[in-house]
């Protein structure tokens, strides 16, 4: 059975004015275990989440989408070797980057070589176990606010669910997005100040120990993040018409395996609230809430077309 991604009525997500901290479950999916302490016992692991941004420009009854990978520390050197393999058996060579758009890909790399290139890298990424955790908004709906604030709250709601992870795993972690030189108030915003509710600060620098910036060549950490999130925008688009649903259907199984999710009590993968955050989380318009529940449905049926 496929991941859950419909609303719930218990969304542990973000709200922009409210904040609620639930003890986990002593039994989960991965066996018993206790209630996290704040004791530096429980704070040694040391997560790390690099996070992008894909559909940026407007298009009508499109979506915005920003996220990312959360890597643990013992998956860092799986990553960069899956990656360092993927490119030399496909034909990769020093200085080439390996992205999700085919446009970026050197003359001499085939586009089914790319296509099988990246297909090849998610499947090894879901074997590993890492996570992902994205946001989604329509452009219709925040056509009218600038970039800087799409883009802020967006880091916002990922900074909240990224916190819930490490609150969950008992860790910590530092967070790096994408080179975006508008971004470096806003991140030293959030370290020193942390989120908004109701007029209060929510602190989140007890969890995430740094805030930066990378890019796509860095690291083959970013390369994974962007073949990942690219894929995930590639089946976002095929849902809403633009793009091939047999490829959205043969791309999305391992991405839903990636997202993060909490497992419900009848065995259902729950990931709204948890690595899927389609905002605002109130849709009043009826013709856009009907463009977030398709989106939702389609996912769920290519997620189960394993």
């Amino acid at each position: 059975m496929g991941p859950e991604f419909r609303f719930k009525t218990d969304d542990p997500g973000l709200c922009r004015f409210r904040r609620r901290r639930r003890i986990p479950s002593k039994t989960t999916r991965f066996g018993a275990r206790e209630p996290f302490a704040s004791s530096s016992a429980n704070m040694s692991a040391m997560h790390w989440f690099l996070v992008d941004e894909t559909n940026r420009d407007y298009s009508a009854d499109h979506f915005f989408i920003v996220g990312g990978l959360v890597f643990t520390e013992p998956q860092i050197d799986l990553v960069d070797t899956a990656v360092r393999e993927v490119r030399d058996a496909y034909g990769y060579r020093p200085g080439d980057s390996l992205k999700f758009d085919t446009n970026g890909r050197p003359d001499y790399i085939t586009p089914q070589q790319h296509k099988d290139a990246k297909q090849d890298l998610i499947e090894r990424l879901r074997n590993i176990g890492v996570r992902m955790i994205v946001y989604v908004i329509l452009h219709d709906i925040c056509v009218n606010e600038p970039y800087d604030t799409r883009m802020n709250f967006a880091l916002n709601t990922l900074v909240y669910a990224y916190d819930d992870l490490l609150y969950r795993d008992g860790a910590t972690g530092l967070m790096l997005i994408d080179r975006d030189n508008g971004r470096y108030d806003h991140l030293e915003y959030l370290f020193q100040y942390g989120l908004d509710f109701e007029g209060r600060q929510l602190s989140v620098n007890s969890r995430i120990r740094l805030f930066g910036q990378t890019n796509d060549n860095a690291s083959h950490l970013s390369s994974a993040t962007d073949v990942a999130l690219g894929a995930f925008r590639y089946c976002v688009n095929a849902a809403g018409g633009w793009g091939r649903n047999d490829v959205a259907r043969a791309m999305f199984p391992p991405l839903g395996d990636l997202l993060w999710g909490v497992e419900t009590q009848n065995g259902v993968k729950q990931v709204r609230g948890y690595g899927y955050h389609p905002r605002p989380q109130t849709v009043k318009a009826y013709r856009y809430k009907e463009l977030y529940d398709s989106l939702a449905a389609a996912l769920a049926t290519f997620s189960n077309d394993d």
